[in-house]
């Protein structure tokens, strides 16, 4: 959920006891601030106790499109880091109602989080919907920069993809011009960027703006094999 633009409140259910023990990890900010290695490194093992791959949303706010990923491919684990504990409880409780047992969420700032990825291991980073920069205080906010990108090469496997999708047409500029930038990606479709974004579920927060007659751009890198 992007901060600064909220479409409505979503109610706070805190979930069953079980509920959180099944699919939420809530870390110590200031623990992971200082000694981030009491932590694991997040990878299918440490998340699942299994073995196979795993899709990283930053930022998946209430939860829909990562559930209905890990619904529609059980195969698959899926992991959700979100800042916001509404917006997590919201998307844990959603995960128990569907029974997905291949999903969990932990509740972070994704900044904190980057000496516990792994290495060549993530298939895939999808970070959609991210929040711009509305005063220059917020500028430290930004997720899509080159601390994001360190952080992404070093998790992503060869042949691994990081997703990016924006309704904000000069933020999402920016976020491109900066990939463009970076000769360690390349993208994985010929036209410049895509128009629209159209995965089978869409969050409260994109049909909410595409409402609006906002449509998202999305660009798509590749960590070359």
């Amino acid at each position: 959920m992007s901060r600064g633009r909220k479409i409505g409140r979503v109610k706070l259910e805190e979930p069953s006891e079980a509920i959180r023990a099944t699919y939420l990890l809530d870390w110590n900010t200031k623990t992971l601030a200082l000694t981030p290695d009491q932590y694991p490194l997040l990878t299918t093992d440490s998340l699942f106790g299994a073995d196979g791959p795993l899709d990283v949303e930053v930022g998946p706010g209430t939860g829909e499109y990562l559930c209905q990923l890990a619904a529609a491919h059980p195969e698959r684990y899926y992991l959700g880091i979100e800042a916001s504990r509404r917006s997590i409880y919201y998307a844990v409780n959603i995960s128990a109602e569907m029974g997905l047992r291949n999903v969990r969420w932990l509740r972070a700032n994704v900044k904190l989080l980057y000496p516990r990825f792994p290495e060549d291991t993530w298939e895939r980073i999808y970070l959609h919907f991210p929040d711009p920069a509305h005063k220059p205080k917020d500028e430290k906010h930004i997720v899509f920069d080159g601390e994001f990108l360190d952080a992404a090469y070093r998790a992503l496997r060869a042949g691994g993809e990081i997703s990016v999708v924006s309704d904000k047409a000069d933020f999402f500029m920016v976020m491109l011009a900066r990939a463009e930038g970076d000769g360690r990606f390349v993208k994985t479709h010929a036209e410049r960027y895509l128009g629209g974004f159209e995965p089978p579920v869409k969050s409260r927060f994109q049909r909410f703006w595409e409402g609006k007659g906002i449509e998202p751009r999305q660009f798509i890198l590749g960590k070359p094999g």
